[in-house]
């Protein structure tokens, strides 16, 4: 360094001691006379794609700060199950707050689609190829969808089947509960299963609501959603997912099987564990199941120790 840049640089350090509390104190003026400006002004309606155009803030951060956010902030304490079971949200409000808020920061994309959403679950369909059901309010937010479906969850318990016959599913006016109502009033392994955060994903609601109860399977004729590489055939009630989701549907279903004592069919165990093999869990699976556990005390065991099977 020269002896005039050094000299420079001296003078520049001592302006700014001079003047600095005085410009920070300026530019706080300025910024709090530009607010008062801007104040009750609709700047989406300015800038439509505005949201587009900035970049996600939880992105950002979990670009920045990794997984430290995630191990510094306080756990939850879930009410429901223990044991042999999950620690899971008593109610489904919250465990859907838990999967956006926590399993999904800075990974706001659902599943079959890929589409982005907001942090009030706003759906944008035209950065996925789905512009065509803008005007379809169902497709405009995200819903959390149970991979294994709840009906599958219940059809083989009496409080599913015949919720008229507890005298506890009726609500005070005498009105009778769904069979899903009822099994989360009066079953609390139905509730740790309905509630297991490694059982739900991210989804359009459209999809969701589409795809209902159906089975996984092929369904090389099913409808298509715009660009969504999903198919729905609903003659057949069979759900083709996309080649990249195959392998995580495929060990959550294990999973599920394993956890709550559940019984396949001899054909899905084979397309699982066909589908397991050809699709590896992938960093953002990986992830994804560790940000799980960290909730609810139990891994699964198809991503922690993968193998072929």
């Amino acid at each position: 360094m020269t002896d005039l840049t050094h000299a420079a640089l001296r003078a520049g350090s001592a302006w700014l001691a001079d003047t600095g509390n005085d410009l920070l104190a300026e530019a706080g003026r300025q910024a709090a006379a530009w607010m008062d400006r801007i104040a009750g002004v609709d700047l989406s309606a300015l800038v439509p794609d505005l949201g587009r155009l900035l970049p996600d803030l939880d992105l950002l951060l979990d670009d920045l700060l990794g997984d430290l956010l995630g191990d510094w902030w306080p756990q939850p304490s879930l009410p429901a199950g223990g044991g042999d079971l999950p620690r899971v949200a008593g109610r489904f409000d919250v465990a859907k707050d838990l999967l956006y808020d926590r399993v999904y920061r800075g990974h706001r994309v659902t599943a079959y689609c890929g589409c982005r959403y907001d942090g009030r679950g706003r759906v944008d369909l035209g950065g996925c190829g789905l512009e065509r059901y803008r005007s379809t309010e169902r497709a405009r937010r995200v819903e959390a969808e149970h991979v294994l479906p709840a009906a599958q969850l219940g059809q083989s318990l009496r409080c599913w089947r015949r919720p008229e016959a507890d005298p506890a599913c009726r609500e005070d006016d005498g009105d009778l509960l769904s069979g899903r109502d009822c099994c989360l009033r009066v079953d609390e392994t139905f509730v740790v299963a309905h509630n297991d955060l490694h059982n739900l994903i991210p989804a359009v609601g459209l999809i969701n609501g589409d795809r209902r109860d159906y089975r996984w399977g092929l369904a090389p004729f099913g409808e298509r959603y715009g660009r969504c590489r999903i198919r729905i055939d609903s003659g057949q009630r069979t759900v083709q997912p996309p080649d990249e989701l195959r392998g995580d549907i495929a060990r959550i279903m294990l999973y599920m099987r394993d956890t709550y004592g559940l019984r396949l069919g001899y054909l899905d165990e084979q397309l699982f564990r066909s589908w397991n093999n050809l699709d590896p869990p992938d960093a953002w699976e990986m992830k994804r199941q560790e940000r799980i556990a960290r909730l609810q005390g139990m891994e699964n065991g198809y991503v922690v120790e993968y193998r072929q099977r």
